[in-house]
């Protein structure tokens, strides 16, 4: 928890019609909520407001997911490396750590994430590796190989501006049979009449044998800077061979 003192002058806008939710860092300077670089340069800012005053909860429902998962299969967290998907500022990667989790390598398209987490949360991450699964080139795949993943765990990071159902296609194929994932997707991006969706990206995967869902659940993602809420779903499973 930040101390709110130090963010006294930070206030949530109203998201204009055409491009957004905006936040107002202080009298002189308004960014875009997705304004990750400038968000991320400062220590305790992405938090303070997407945690604390957004009140997001991806981050928890994913990381208990996990180990859930991890639980379920009868798999001893002190024995698993696992990829954190769209990792940010590393609240999945420290919260899974604390729940047992061996070894966390972080997985993220923004240098400026990396930066941020290795300054807020030293001695989180195993490695943490600037990449994007939305490619389909062998890049970012050669560079996590050597770590052997042995489960995901991913918070906000699919859908709306961000990863395509591409990249969790891509990230899941990376890793062994068996092996425990938790993700949050937006529920409007589940729609199965979508071709492009995550509904039918998921239902496509467990139809082919590559996903076995184990739960699936809404819940309240956060709210707007309007203070409507926004759900999301989380799905707990395995992958299949």
């Amino acid at each position: 928890m930040t101390d709110a003192r130090v963010f006294a002058g930070v206030r949530l806008l109203g998201p204009p019609e055409a491009d957004g939710e905006y936040i107002a860092l202080n009298d002189h300077e308004t960014v875009h909520l997705h304004e990750y670089t400038r968000i991320y340069a400062v220590p305790g800012l992405y938090e303070h407001v997407v945690q604390e005053l957004l009140r997001c909860t991806s981050p928890q429902m994913a990381a208990a997911g996990f180990l859930r998962a991890a639980e379920a299969l009868g798999l001893e967290p002190g024995a698993l490396t696992v990829l954190d998907v769209g990792s940010g500022t590393g609240l999945v990667g420290e919260l899974v750590r604390r729940g047992g989790v061996a070894r966390v390598v972080g997985v993220d398209a923004l240098p400026a994430a990396r930066e941020a987490a290795l300054r807020d949360r030293p001695g989180v991450y195993a490695d943490y590796v600037i990449g994007d699964f939305q490619r389909d080139d062998d890049t970012l795949r050669e560079a996590l190989r050597p770590h052997a993943p042995g489960g995901l765990v991913s918070a906000g990071a699919f859908g709306g501006t961000h990863a395509t159902p591409r990249a969790l296609t891509n990230a899941l194929a990376l890793l062994p049979p068996g092996a425990p994932v938790a993700f949050t997707l937006d529920e409007r991006w589940m729609d199965e009449s979508d071709p492009d969706g995550f509904g039918v990206a998921v239902a496509k995967a467990v139809a082919e044998g590559s996903l076995e869902v184990l739960e699936r659940s809404r819940f309240q993602h956060r709210v707007t800077t309007t203070g409507e809420p926004i759900f999301y779903e989380l799905i707990v499973g395995r992958t299949r061979a």
